[in-house]
């Protein structure tokens, strides 16, 4: 892997506690493409003791924006579809994103997700919305603030 997307990977894996909290994390990462995995466990299984749909769209979510941000752009998710096809089910869950299109301002980035029996769970579609620098001035982290 390229350095650039080392750095990228390992600053989404370090600084994202939402990642960290919900077992995922980002294996590979190169342009236009993302491979994100989530450990299941049984604090994100549904009443029926399947993987719950908003951990499946979170992982997807992950994926799209890991790949997003190969452009050498931040982003933030402006819109997704997703279609669960298979129940949620395995030790693993396996997203793959790839991109679509990557234009001025947004970028729509398709993502597939696999148990580890590589059976199909669910597609997605989403489109990112590139964060400009100057707006990351105007509305800076709340944690950069802290200090």
């Amino acid at each position: 892997m390229d350095e650039k997307y080392i750095k990228i990977m390992n600053r989404i894996n370090n600084d994202n506690h939402f990642l960290q909290s919900s077992n995922m994390k980002v294996t590979e990462i190169r342009k236009g493409y993302a491979k994100v995995e989530m450990n299941l466990d049984e604090k994100i299984l549904n009443i029926y003791g399947l993987v719950h749909g908003g951990a499946l769209f979170s992982l997807a979510d992950t994926a799209a924006g890991a790949a997003s941000f190969t452009t050498g752009r931040e982003s933030v998710t402006l819109s997704a579809s997703i279609n669960y096809i298979k129940p949620g089910t395995g030790g693993r869950l396996i997203a793959i994103a790839s991109e679509i299109s990557a234009g001025h301002s947004t970028g729509v980035y398709e993502v597939f997700i696999f148990n580890d029996e590589n059976k199909l769970l669910c597609r997605a579609t989403f489109t990112m919305y590139f964060i400009n620098e100057s707006r990351k001035k105007e509305h800076p982290h709340p944690a950069a603030e802290r200090g």
